[in-house]
């Protein structure tokens, strides 16, 4: 029935919470008990349950209550889910999230066997565009459109781009704004995805490391990306550790008169997200010791974000965007200028030569898999 998920979720939350255990607010997936023998926190996916606690014996706990509600499975250390591999590392403190299983099964799919892996996932400086709606689509370009399958290789490689290849995210998106009006140039770049990945296969997202397990945010803009409606592309990707646990590549909503202003509404976008991370690690009591920095390579939207005067050509800015202004006020974020060659942001903005798609790729914590 239609209902019956809301039904499982209700008797499911109404259980745990019986137990003690308190779901947190940013986050509703996520449960954590504390107790003066020991912490246990678990997240849910419809019916998977990941958990982990300080004891072993805290898991042992959790899974006889579990019994004692459900019939369930215990499959021990997590290995493989949702297509996704996990590897852990204990003498470097890391874990590889991978999706090689998920990859070769597209490859197959789509009869790329064969195919000559590319080195980056989009051509550097390539412009798709829309095709003139004015204009009426050719019969043969119609009955190719009818069989080719854009709109669920798009969206299969959407999955691993949230998943664990924010390298694809930039790529990813720009095609999905052509669901409705693909032709055999977008078609060809999608390929170009499935082919950078069959070279990528063994590729896995690294979290964890000897680095200090810090919250790092980096933001970035492409001005004026878009070239038929002039709106810019924001992207943002939050660190801990060795690797980003949140990155984000979408088209701004409105179009603006300068890279100041599009930049300041991305820095804008990313506050809403680093608001959630610290809200999360909070929860799970690892709260930011100061202020998380926050670094962009504009050094006008960062003195905007922390002048609340501000010259007289950007009052304009719409009011909702000055928010960050309280954020850099109260010490929750802390803006930081950097070099923009060094903005591991700028992968998810545009398409890169291969020398800076590969410098900026391994800031995000993308290595080969254990």
């Amino acid at each position: 029935m239609k209902q019956a998920s809301c039904v499982w979720n209700k008797t499911f939350n109404s259980a745990v919470l019986g137990w003690n255990f308190v779901q947190l607010s940013c986050e509703w997936c996520v449960y954590i008990c504390r107790s003066p023998t020991g912490t246990i926190i678990f997240s849910v996916h419809v019916n998977n349950i990941f958990s982990m606690a300080s004891l072993a014996a805290k898991n042992d706990c959790f899974a006889a209550l579990l019994k004692s509600r459900w019939e369930i499975s215990e499959l021990g250390p997590a290995k493989f889910t949702l297509g996704i591999t996990f590897l852990r590392d204990c003498s470097t403190h890391t874990i590889s999230l991978s999706q090689t299983a998920f990859i070769d099964k597209i490859v197959n799919k789509f009869n790329l066997s064969e195919a000559h892996p590319c080195e980056t996932p989009m051509v550097a400086g390539l412009v798709l565009r829309r095709p003139d709606k004015t204009i009426p689509v050719p019969p043969e370009i119609v009955e190719w459109q009818a069989r080719t399958p854009y709109c669920t290789l798009v969206g299969t490689l959407n999955y691993i781009a949230v998943g664990t290849h924010p390298d694809i995210a930039f790529a990813v998106g720009c095609l999905s704004s052509f669901m409705d009006c693909y032709m055999p140039e977008h078609w060809s770049a999608a390929i170009c995805i499935v082919h950078y990945l069959k070279g990528m296969r063994t590729i896995g997202l690294t979290l964890g490391g000897t680095n200090p397990l810090h919250l790092v945010g980096y933001s970035d803009l492409d001005y004026a990306n878009c070239p038929k409606m002039s709106r810019s592309i924001s992207g943002y990707c939050f660190n801990i550790g060795s690797g980003a646990i949140s990155w984000m590549s979408k088209k701004q909503h409105i179009v603006v008169d300068s890279s100041c202003y599009a930049k300041y509404i991305a820095l804008h976008d990313s506050s809403h997200e680093l608001l959630f991370l610290c809200e999360l690690l909070t929860s799970l009591s690892f709260r930011p010791p100061a202020a998380t920095p926050l670094l962009c390579d504009n050094d006008t939207a960062c003195r905007l974000a922390k002048d609340h005067i501000g010259p007289p050509n950007v009052k304009h800015i719409h009011i909702k965007f000055h928010h960050i202004r309280e954020l850099v006020e109260d010490g929750t974020i802390s803006l930081t200028h950097m070099c923009s060659s060094d903005n591991t942001a700028d992968i998810l903005t545009k398409p890169l030569a291969r020398e800076d798609f590969l410098r900026l790729w391994s800031y995000l914590g993308i290595q080969p898999s254990p």
